[in-house]
């Protein structure tokens, strides 16, 4: 970054979001309000403090808040967003300079103030400022600011938007009878609260600038030889040396326009839609993509197989329709040119030719170089009859020494991966398929191989079935915003509902409340929205804005919006069939491992009394889409096994309770449920052999993810009987 003459900087500087397992290096940053700085000196060097007796070249700073909710009201300030505190550095080294009144003209480095109040009795939002300045510096800017007043004297905070600076090329300069004004246009309007005080401050470094005042007693210099003989009723000027300590002057008063603004009672509708999901990148083709960066190697290929699996943890596409676009699996393998390659070059030479082999696709051997994909006939260290530019059409010339990646996975082309796949198969909580059409050639003790690298980022959905909107707004005196809903339908994780179905009409929520849907929702995937919403929007959030009162508006913060989605994390899964690859299925009654991903179990429980039943009670709510199944371990007193290595065995046979329980009438009609093993309140049953330790095991499945099951009240009895 570069500063300009008057002390101006513009950058931006990201945080980043830490989401990678294995990452070396995990950043940290303080919540809370926290001094951002810009200085020349390399040790943050500050006037007064730890010895240093002068202040750097050159030093800027301003605050960054950082915090999980947002303080919308402070003392007499309403807003959106916090005030700025004005920080003034103190050190013991003085200044002196010089008040200048003649034609009624005053010259100050530090700050002047003038305080006012709005006559309107809700209040009313300032948009501009009009100040006559008599005299500018050529280089140095001058600003104004809204601040609060603490007991009649001006205070250190700062109004959101209150803050405006202009260049000297931008002020305007009348050093005879002050008419003309210059203009402080703020860059969202301010509002203040009626019959509360505030103050204009206007600030500058330069000692050269003069700004026009009234004084009691002396003429008018607009010609009228009229006297200033009565002071506005508007409010006090303040002189500071230090910004801090402020003295009131009763026979002068600021010359300043305040300008409010004047609203429409006619509606207005404001419509939010989602953004992208995702991080953008760009895809092996050029073009800019969005999508989650995945665990390390992502993919995983099983030999002569065309189908590969993606790992992709919760990525909200659980319908085939599904369209995903998946970028930066690379094979890890790369080597350098031994020889320069122009852009119409047929013939590339490699400076090692280790690893490289050709692909199981007409025997080509596939190659990248930047961001071009190229692919020939390898012989030695030679890659001859070159196609270039596979995916983006442009070719270009590279030096030698340039970086040649394989562009292959275990003979399969890249190109089959790195791409848009319009259809997904084999689809778990955390995983899917996509098609190739070259298989991989996998060698070795297993026929399947994780691979992709690190830098592989996926398209996908977020699924939610609860929703809390988390928008900044003011909803003055007078003032209403409502809000509706539009959404589009999603799948289940192990559902059977219809996917990418927008809903026509949009229905009313409340703003800043949780909401518990009826049907599982998502935000679709950039991609999914182009091939099966025809590019419209998948979360659409009209707002009608409306007021009564011509000076008052309600307001949205449009830096401040976001929705807090949340999804059930539930399946059903009861056999092999229900999981890809069936191999990968775990039983309920394993040790360990289980294909249901909504489990609890509880901790390992040691008896000082051998017992011979358990009984299980707890108020349960589930509709006809859901079901608990309850399994329990035990280790006898004569066992001596590793009770992490005992498998689970169901309740009743099956996991279900001892009598029937209907479904729940309502999301608030919990019923009682009663499992038992061992001999139970009839009398029936046999009693389970003598155990000193047992655990129990709560699966609960669900098809329709709005409708999860829920538990409270857990009891679990051990009997000796």
């Amino acid at each position: 970054m570069i500063c300009t003459i008057s002390g101006k900087v513009e950058g931006t500087f990201d945080i980043p979001d830490y989401k990678f397992k294995g990452q070396t290096s995990v950043p940290k940053f303080k919540t809370g309000e926290v001094e951002f700085r810009l200085t020349s000196s390399p040790t943050n060097a500050r006037a007064g403090l730890g010895g240093v007796t002068s202040d750097p070249a050159t030093a800027g700073s301003t605050i960054y808040a950082a915090t999980g909710i947002i303080e919308t009201e402070q003392e007499t300030i309403i807003a959106t967003r916090n005030a700025t505190v004005v920080q003034t550095n103190v050190s013991e080294t003085t200044s002196q300079f010089d008040t200048i009144n003649t034609n009624r003209v005053i010259r100050r480095l530090d700050p002047l103030a003038q305080t006012f109040i709005s006559e309107d009795e809700n209040g009313c939002f300032l948009t501009k400022i009009d100040v006559f300045v008599a005299a500018k510096d050529d280089t140095l800017p001058m600003w104004v600011e809204i601040r609060n007043v603490i007991n009649g004297y001006p205070g250190p905070k700062i109004l959101p938007f209150g803050r405006k600076l202009l260049e000297p090329s931008q002020i305007n300069v009348d050093d005879t009878i002050g008419a003309t004004a210059t203009t402080f246009t703020f860059d969202s309007p301010v509002y203040i609260q009626g019959g509360i005080e505030y103050c204009v401050v206007l600030r500058t470094n330069s000692l050269n600038y003069l700004v026009w005042i009234a004084q009691m007693g002396e003429l008018d210099v607009s010609g009228s030889n009229r006297v200033v003989s009565k002071q506005p009723t508007l409010g006090v000027l303040f002189k500071s040396q230090n910004d801090k300590t402020w003295t009131a002057v009763q026979s002068q008063d600021l010359k300043f326009k305040l300008h409010k603004a004047e609203f429409t009672t006619t509606t207005g509708v404001c419509t939010l839609t989602n953004d992208n999901i995702g991080d953008s990148v760009l895809a092996e083709d050029g073009d800019t993509v969005y999508g989650r960066r995945l665990q390390q190697n992502p993919i995983r290929l099983t030999n002569s197989s065309t189908v590969a699996k993606i790992n992709h943890g919760d990525h909200g596409m659980y319908s085939t329709s599904n369209n995903v676009t998946i970028t930066g699996v690379n094979s890890g393998i790369s080597t350098t040119l031994s020889a320069a390659l122009t852009a119409t070059g047929t013939s590339l030479t490699l400076t090692s030719a280790t690893n490289f082999a050709a692909s199981n696709l007409s025997s080509r051997c596939y190659v990248k170089i930047g961001t071009e994909i190229l692919f020939g006939t390898l012989s030695g260290t030679t890659i001859s009859s070159l196609t270039r530019s596979v995916e983006d059409g442009v070719a270009a010339a590279y030096a030698i020494g340039t970086t040649v990646e394989l562009y292959q996975l275990f003979g399969t082309p890249l190109i089959e991966i790195n791409k848009t796949h319009t259809a997904i198969a084999n689809i778990n909580i955390d995983s899917y398929t996509v098609a190739l059409t070259t298989a991989p050639t996998v060698s070795g003790s297993s026929a399947d191989v994780d691979s992709g690298g690190i830098l592989t980022y996926a398209s996908e959905n977020y699924r939610f079935e609860t929703l809390k909107t988390n928008i900044a707004l003011l909803e003055l005196p007078n003032t209403v915003i409502s809000a509706e809903l539009k959404k589009t339908s999603a799948t289940s994780p192990s559902g059977a509902e219809s996917s990418f179905i927008v809903e026509t009409t949009s229905s009313s929520i409340s703003l800043d409340e949780t909401i518990d849907l009826d049907t599982t929702s998502m935000v679709c995937s950039n991609i999914n929205e182009i091939n099966e919403l025809s590019s419209a929007k998948s979360f659409t959030l009209p707002l009608t804005l409306s007021t009564t009162d011509t000076s008052l508006s309600p307001v949205i913060d449009t830096a401040r919006l976001s929705a807090i989605l949340v999804a059930n994390r539930i399946n059903n899964i009861d056999s092999s069939s229900d999981v890809y690859p069936t191999s990968e299925y775990a039983a309920m009654t394993e040790p360990d491992g289980d294909g249901n991903v909504a489990v609890y179990i509880t901790k390992k429980v040691a008896l000082e009394n051998p017992a011979t039943s358990l009984r299980i009670f707890f108020a349960g709510h589930k509709t006809n889409t859901s079901e608990f199944k309850l399994l329990f371990k035990i280790l006898r007193s004569d066992q001596s096994d590793d009770f992490d290595d005992l498998g689970y065995t169901f309740f009743n046979t099956d996991g279900s309770p001892d009598k029937t329980v209907p479904a729940s009438l309502g999301r608030n009609d919990f019923q009682e449920y009663l499992y038992t093993a061992g001999i139970n309140d009839d009398d029936i049953g046999e009693p389970l052999p003598e155990f000193n330790q047992f655990a129990i095991k709560i699966v609960m499945q669900s098809s329709d993810a709005a409708n999860p099951p829920r538990i409270k009240d857990l009891r679990v009895l051990a009997l000796a009987t």
